[in-house]
């Protein structure tokens, strides 16, 4: 009788033992299952910080892209893109931009040659004749007419406004660009065949030269940019 009791004391509690276990186990394996799983909020935060923005260096190289692939279709695309690529980061890749800033370039080398006419003018080592003096003063009149309506057009830029009649500003300001164009091209070709010393007049057309080719391109842009 207690042999019995004691198989049925031993059994009994054995069995209590290996429920007992599996209850651990369970809740064991069940606690490393919510481990293993990363809530949404957490994902969303490791993926910001992998995420990364695109650097400076990459960006200016993207601009400068853009800006050799418009310059391409221009007439001077060397010079355009040598006055150009070192404001990429102000042009960025857009078309209004690129067109004020290639206005802002032609403007600033314009403003250049009459300085630089004026000096000429002033020097007395020049020896100009009376019809070389008067060559280069026509000269130094055509650029500075060219430097007035080059910034009427930047102005005009500045003050594109769809409320008022866009298509008459447009206008205006390709009217300047080409006038101002024509006023290169006027002094430029004022030094054939005029008694002005070859040297003297090489430099004012390459100075002339370089403000009508920028000019050419800027005025390529506006018209095949700005609506």
């Amino acid at each position: 009788m207690e042999a019995n009791t004691f198989a049925s004391f031993s059994f009994g509690h054995v069995l209590k033992f290996a429920i007992l276990i599996l209850l651990a186990v369970s809740s064991i394996t069940s606690a490393c299952e919510d481990n293993s799983t990363i809530p949404t909020n957490s994902t969303k935060t490791n993926l910001s910080y992998t995420s990364y923005a695109p650097s400076n260096s990459t960006n200016t190289n993207d601009f400068k892209t853009y800006i050799k692939n418009s310059c391409n279709s221009t007439t001077y695309p060397y010079i355009c893109y040598k006055s150009l690529s070192p404001y990429a980061s102000t042009i960025e890749a857009d078309p209004l931009k690129l067109c004020n800033t290639s206005l802002s370039v032609a403007l600033k080398a314009a403003r250049d040659a009459s300085s630089a006419i004026s000096k000429l003018l002033n020097n007395d080592d020049n020896k100009l004749s009376s019809i070389g003096e008067e060559v280069v003063q026509d000269c130094f009149g055509n650029v500075k007419d060219s430097i007035e309506q080059l910034q009427d057009s930047l102005d005009a830029m500045a003050h594109l406004d769809a409320d008022f009649d866009r298509e008459f500003q447009i206008s205006n300001i390709k009217t300047w660009v080409s006038s101002a164009i024509t006023n290169d091209q006027t002094c430029y070709d004022g030094f054939d065949d005029m008694n002005v010393d070859s040297t003297l007049g090489d430099k004012i057309r390459r100075r002339v030269l370089n403000v009508a080719r920028k000019t050419s391109n800027a005025l390529y842009f506006i018209n095949n940019n700005i609506y």
